[in-house]
């Protein structure tokens, strides 16, 4: 007999949105901390990094907006993500109200998967919860 599947459809959500924004925040605040030359080129330099940074992170940002994910897991840890790679569940995962953090291996890579709570609903996001302490992973 096979196990109960679970569907989750993730999208974008405000609390993804703004960890983008505080790590673009840190990264941009960082060239703070870049020594004082009086050198043309260096200035030239670290000014192009930033452009190119904040360039990066505003396209990221953008992305955001039609950013989705769906996929199907059961109690046993395995499941299947939205063009039907079969994946399964690895290493211990991190379960707390605000986030879920978790490895699925497909395809022989390993990928972290961050999950906020407010990217599906409440009752999805318990079931996703329960599977992820229930496996074995």
């Amino acid at each position: 007999m096979e196990e109960t599947q679970h569907s989750f459809n993730l999208t974008s959500s405000f609390d993804q949105r703004f960890s983008l924004v505080v790590f673009a925040s840190l990264c941009l605040t960082s060239f703070l901390a870049w020594p004082l030359l009086d050198s043309l080129l260096y200035h030239l330099i670290k000014a192009l990094f930033f452009s190119f940074m904040l360039l990066f992170f505003i396209h990221q940002f953008l992305q955001l907006k039609s950013w989705h994910c769906q996929f199907v897991l059961n109690g046993a840890g395995e499941g299947r993500l939205q063009g039907e790679e079969r994946f399964k569940l690895t290493q211990k995962a991190f379960v707390s109200p605000f986030i879920c953090l978790f490895y699925i291996e497909a395809d022989e890579k390993l990928t972290l998967m961050i999950v906020w709570s407010d990217m599906c609903d409440d009752t999805s996001y318990r079931n996703l919860c329960r599977l992820l302490l229930a496996s074995k992973g």
